[in-house]
C-alpha cells in the first residue's frame, strides 16, 4: 500500500508513535522510552521496541503493552509478506504451465523467473523440461 510508506513526510507507521525521526530522513530513530538512537529506519526501530533482538539491541524501558502491540504488528507484516511470496510462486508456476506461450528467437537464451525465488531458469531449461515430460 503506497499510503503506508515511511517517507519523512508520512507518519502512518505505528512505530512513529514511539520514536522520533532524528535526521528528518527516517534513517535514524530515537526511542521515546530509553532515548537510544537506532540506525536503520523504522523497521529496525520496531524490532528494538518489540525486543526481538533482530539486528538491534532491545529496549529495556518499553512498557509491556507497547511491546506486545509492536510485536503483533511485526508478526502481521511477516505473515503478509509470506502470503505475497506464496502468491507470486503460484503465479510463476502457472506461467510455466501455459502452453500458449510462443518463444521467439529474440527470447532464446534470456533468463526468466522460475518462481522459486532463489535461481532463475533459462528458456532452454524450460524447453528441455517440457520434452522430458
Amino acid at each position: 500500500m503506497a499510503s503506508k510508506k515511511t517517507t519523512s513526510g508520512n507518519r502512518l507507521n505505528v512505530g512513529w508513535q514511539y520514536g522520533i525521526d532524528v535526521d528528518k530522513n527516517s534513517k535514524r530513530v530515537q526511542c521515546k522510552f530509553c532515548q537510544k538512537i537506532i540506525s536503520g529506519g523504522i523497521y529496525r526501530f520496531k524490532h528494538h521496541v518489540a525486543c526481538t533482538q533482530k539486528d538491534v539491541e532491545p529496549c529495556q524501558q518499553v512498557p509491556e503493552d507497547v511491546k506486545k502491540i509492536i510485536l503483533n504488528v511485526l508478526v502481521k507484516n511477516q505473515e503478509a509478506s509470506e502470503k505475497k511470496r506464496k502468491a507470486f510462486q503460484c503465479i510463476g508456476k502457472d506461467k510455466d504451465n501455459d502452453e500458449g506461450n510462443e518463444i521467439t528467437s529474440v527470447d532464446k537464451g534470456k533468463r526468466v523467473a522460475s518462481g522459486s525465488g532463489s535461481t532463475q531458469t533459462t528458456i532452454n531449461q524450460l524447453l528441455k523440461k517440457d520434452l522430458r515430460e
